[in-house]
């Protein structure tokens, strides 16, 4: 039986336009790079896209990072706290990423066996991908996301809010909200990609 992983998930992420990304990438001294970090996600949902109509999202994500690849299922149900998600996560083998992205085929496992979620009948909707760059500032990690969907470009920038480490979640937010400031950007929480990108 694969490993039961839970969490609790909340990120602030910001829509960025290029400049403005390459702006704080360069004062962070980052940058995007093809052979460093790469998302495939690839979102499913039912036939009726009853998971989108309730902000749940069913997510296979293929990792490539410096030569190793590894694939992610992750189901994304939201609380009552605004941007925060209760997340399941399984590491897939790449059999079982090949039967759920060609097939439909939902793997063994405890995001399977919620039938009272996606009713064991889901389809690939959508495939969006990510070039990720990470980079501290102060005493948090950012994220900087150029996605790639059906031909144009985006960029994010992003952090993620949890309880580890010595400091609060409402201490982690004035931190990445003060980064933005300083370069007058006004911190607007970006829509999901599950929705945005469609």
């Amino acid at each position: 039986m694969p490993k039961r992983t839970r969490m609790i998930d909340k990120e602030l992420r910001h829509a960025l336009s290029k400049a403005q990304c390459h702006e704080i990438m360069d004062y962070l001294m980052v940058q995007f790079t093809d052979k460093k970090d790469y998302h495939y996600n690839y979102y499913f949902d039912t036939p009726e896209y009853s998971l989108a109509d309730r902000d749940i999202t069913l997510r296979e994500r293929t990792i490539r990072k410096e030569g190793h690849i590894s694939y992610h299922l992750t189901l994304k149900i939201p609380t009552v706290d605004e941007n925060t998600y209760l997340e399941y996560h399984q590491r897939l083998s790449e059999k079982e990423m090949r039967l759920l992205l060609y097939n439909n085929k939902l793997p063994a496992g405890e995001i399977g066996e919620l039938t009272s979620i996606h009713g064991g009948n889901v389809q690939n909707v959508n495939m969006i991908r990510v070039n990720r760059v990470q980079a501290i500032y102060k005493d948090i990690e950012i994220f900087f996301d150029k996605i790639s969907h059906r031909g144009k470009t985006f960029y994010e920038i992003g952090t993620r809010i949890d309880h580890s480490g010595e400091m609060t979640k409402e201490e982690k937010s004035d931190q990445f909200k003060e980064l933005l400031d300083a370069f007058n950007i006004e911190f607007k929480q970006a829509k999901r990609r599950s929705k945005k990108y469609r």
